[in-house]
């Protein structure tokens, strides 16, 4: 059910296809649809950064099947169709509630959250900086659904929810994972090759 608020919501905030910022929210769309987990690959083969990379992945696949379900449980309809709006990019037919995007973006930054500021004790405000910056671009992704009419408010809302939830659950299981193997403080996530002797 979509409220006369979350309508509102969506249209104060509707630029489409052709508005100022249209060029920008499109291109957040498009990195934000999960390429950029394609990044993690790397980390997760490597030895000395497997430790903190697999927990993340852990993450955003738990919160894909999440969002998953959550969509067939509701079967809310996409705003644009709705409405009547201009297909936004993809032209997305699947339901709308959660949005995927809010919730894989928020998931991986609650997770940076949580997680850096263990990994790097030594740097604290580059843990910062860095998580800030996912903030930042987590943010600007959930608004692009509602901006391109993918999204009502209230999906992304959800979906920052559900993905920020996740995130820290994983991010806790590597805080312990490392607490346990007794690893030292690194400039970088678990650089450690292997968990020190006792």
């Amino acid at each position: 059910m979509v409220t006369e608020l979350d309508v509102r919501a969506l249209l104060a905030m509707y630029g489409g296809a052709h508005g100022a910022w249209s060029a920008l929210m499109t291109a957040l769309t498009f990195v934000g649809e999960g390429w950029s987990a394609v990044l993690l690959l790397p980390m997760l083969w490597h030895v000395r950064t497997r430790a903190f990379a697999g927990p993340l992945a852990a993450g955003v696949v738990v919160q894909a099947v999440l969002v998953w379900a959550l969509k067939a449980i509701t079967g809310r309809t996409r705003p644009w169709i709705a409405l009547g709006l201009p297909a936004p990019i993809g032209s997305p037919h699947d339901c709308s509630f959660p949005s995927g995007h809010a919730a894989g973006a928020f998931c991986v930054a609650m997770f940076l959250a949580v997680a850096l500021p263990v990994a790097w004790r030594e740097t604290p405000s580059r843990a910062r900086v860095v998580t800030v910056g996912a903030f930042v671009y987590a943010a600007l992704v959930a608004s692009s659904r509602v901006y391109l009419g993918a999204h009502f408010p209230s999906d992304v809302v959800a979906g920052a929810l559900l993905g920020g939830a996740v995130g820290v659950v994983a991010a806790g299981v590597y805080a312990r994972r490392r607490a346990e193997s007794g690893a030292t403080a690194s400039p970088t996530p678990d650089l450690d090759p292997a968990p020190k002797k006792r």
